[in-house]
């Protein structure tokens, strides 16, 4: 069965979202070993915290 046009807009711009989110995540636990920065580490886990969310969210999604 063929997608429609904005099913396929959707369906592309959803991957380009996951896309930035991963690399996101990437560089967010990359970014230096133990820091005593508390700005940093406060950062990192708000975006793990983030990234386990849109993981749990999108499992129970992704097969639409």
């Amino acid at each position: 069965m063929s997608k429609t046009f904005s099913n396929q807009l959707g369906s592309t711009l959803a991957h380009i979202q996951d896309l930035f989110d991963t690399v996101i995540h990437g560089l967010l636990r990359s970014s230096g070993s133990k820091n005593e920065n508390t700005v940093i580490n406060n950062i990192k886990d708000a975006g793990d915290s983030y990234y386990k969310t849109y993981s749990d969210i999108k499992k129970g999604k992704d097969n639409e």
